[in-house]
């Protein structure tokens, strides 16, 4: 099955892009694809993190293995697929691509359907806005808050950034048949 993905950025409103993976990709697959499609340095430091609808972080996915005497304190990211962790329209995931500054990109899976095999997955078939610096400190808003971020700010951004790019570029903007409703 191919996981459409909408990811965000809640320090840039006019940012977004949407992805679509198969389950069968891991989660290293999805951080290297974001990073090549950002044009970030892979060297960096990242994590996926599983939240809760309110974005709360659960299980953290880590590029490098952090087990300890106790257990694992984190799942490495290329034993996991997409398909393991995620079955559900909306489930969330937070991207901490900044792990020093806590900067994260909030990603929703907006659909599962079947694949097309006129594609190539993983693609990114929507783009808006520029990328963040990846480590940039300057212009951060010191008082955002993860925890302030709720299903409807996310909600508000993908509605605003669809309406404003389909004045500027034509209606569908986002592809067409993807049902926001939660099965």
């Amino acid at each position: 099955m191919i996981y459409r993905f909408r990811m965000i950025f809640s320090e840039d409103g006019k940012f977004i892009r949407e992805y679509e993976l198969d389950g069968e990709n891991t989660f290293l697959d999805f951080h290297s694809f974001i990073q090549k499609n950002l044009d970030f340095e892979s060297s960096q430091l990242a994590s996926f993190f599983l939240t809760d609808e309110y974005w709360n972080k659960g299980l953290e996915l880590t590029l490098i293995d952090m087990e300890n005497d106790a257990g694992p304190a984190a799942i490495p990211m290329e034993s996991v697929k997409l398909q393991d962790l995620l079955k559900h329209k909306k489930e969330r995931l937070l991207y901490v691509f900044d792990i020093f500054s806590d900067r994260c990109f909030f990603i929703e899976l907006h659909d599962i359907t079947k694949p097309d095999p006129h594609k190539h997955y993983p693609i990114c078939t929507a783009s808006a806005g520029d990328a963040p610096d990846q480590l940039s400190l300057e212009g951060i808003d010191p008082n955002i808050n993860i925890s302030d971020f709720d299903d409807d700010t996310f909600d508000d951004i993908v509605n605003d950034i669809g309406s404003e790019f389909d004045d500027e570029f034509g209606t569908g903007f986002f592809p067409e048949g993807i049902d926001d409703d939660v099965d």
